[in-house]
């Protein structure tokens, strides 16, 4: 395991220790970004807290935040490498006390994610995963087990999770196509408003697959890496390669990654790369 794999699962533990602090006493400052979309005092003192470690024993990495946007990391010289977090993913579920929430740390180089880790800090679980190296869940501090994706090959036999955007919000009734057309071909779709935990149980095989229109590089890095460890796929609505810039997302087992891109690459708003 890498030193940067080693601090990300540390500061997964030291946020997720906190998160359930604040989940227990259930009082939070909210701060409203946008309709349908929060932060709380928690998520912004995670992340702090991320980046004073971060600079403290990688100076001249980057660092990509939800609530503080990208940045340098100390005086040094770049390294290439970035660290690319969501302190705390499901914020809305977090100040209604419904317990599906997770945080989300992946390491990048040059562009490419190398390494991650998404954790429930309400069953204590943290998925993980490094290039070349296999995905894995641990349970509190129990030894780890290795994770693979489902082995459903049949998009009207799967589970899938989503995410859909408040009605207040601009892109509603386009997302709602597409969530439309989904349902229509898929056994269940699941929305539970923690996206990043979401790809996490599809790395772990307890969902087939996801899709998304609408995700910030944030909620997919970490994720991302656990999907193709697991064996499973990960792409944007074109089967391309650029979710993490288009911020459309489709994952899954192979076959069902196959069919969601039949079924949804004519709902993408971007182009093909």
């Amino acid at each position: 395991m890498s030193p940067r794999l080693q601090l990300a699962l540390s500061l997964a533990e030291q946020a997720c220790q906190k998160i359930r602090i604040a989940f227990a006493e259930a009082t939070h400052a909210v701060n409203y970004k946008s309709p349908g979309d929060f932060a709380t005092a928690t998520d912004q003192q995670i992340e702090f807290a991320m980046e004073t470690e971060l600079t403290h024993q990688f100076p001249g990495d980057d660092m990509l935040g939800e609530e503080g946007g990208a940045r340098r990391l100390g005086q040094a010289a770049a390294t290439g490498y970035q660290w690319i977090v969501d302190p705390l993913d499901g914020t809305f579920n977090f100040i209604h006390g419904f317990p599906y929430i997770a945080t989300s740390i992946a390491v990048a180089f040059e562009g490419g994610v190398c390494a991650g880790v998404v954790a429930n800090p309400l069953t204590d679980e943290y998925f993980f995963a490094e290039y070349g190296s296999g995905a894995w869940i641990r349970v509190g501090q129990a030894a780890p087990s290795p994770i693979r994706v489902s082995n459903c090959v049949a998009l009207d036999q799967a589970l899938v999770a989503s995410v859909l955007p408040s009605a207040k919000q601009s892109s509603f009734e386009t997302v709602l196509a597409a969530w439309t057309e989904v349902a229509r071909h898929c056994a269940s779709i699941r929305r539970t408003g923690a996206a990043a935990l979401d790809l996490a149980h599809v790395a772990a095989g307890r969902a087939d697959g996801f899709f998304v229109m609408s995700l910030g590089a944030w909620d997919a890095a970490a994720a991302s890496i656990l999907i193709r460890e697991a064996g499973g796929h990960i792409c944007d609505f074109n089967g391309g390669d650029s979710f993490l810039h288009t911020n459309e997302v489709i994952a899954g087992t192979p076959a069902v990654t196959e069919a969601l891109v039949r079924v949804l690459s004519h709902h993408s708003r971007a182009k093909p790369r």
